[in-house]
């Protein structure tokens, strides 16, 4: 299935910080997924800490944004 690069846009609510990702993904629902797990990754935040917050249902991340880049080359290595 062919990859498409989303700059995708990631809040964390209780600072205000946004993260500005760029990443290829094969729909915007999965680059979204992903932007938001590398943003907690950047927050230093686990999945136990992350899943505690949800069951008090208190949000952490929110997607701003997320668009397809109009820039769809690949990095070469």
């Amino acid at each position: 299935m062919p990859s498409t690069r989303f700059n995708v846009t990631v809040r964390r609510l209780s600072t205000g910080t946004d993260w500005h990702i760029t990443l290829f993904a094969a729909d915007a629902e999965k680059a979204c997924e992903r932007a938001t797990d590398r943003a907690r990754l950047a927050c230093k935040l686990t999945r136990a800490k992350i899943a505690e917050l949800h069951g008090k249902g208190l949000a952490v991340f929110r997607v701003v944004s997320c668009e397809v880049s109009p820039d769809q080359s690949r990095p070469i290595f």
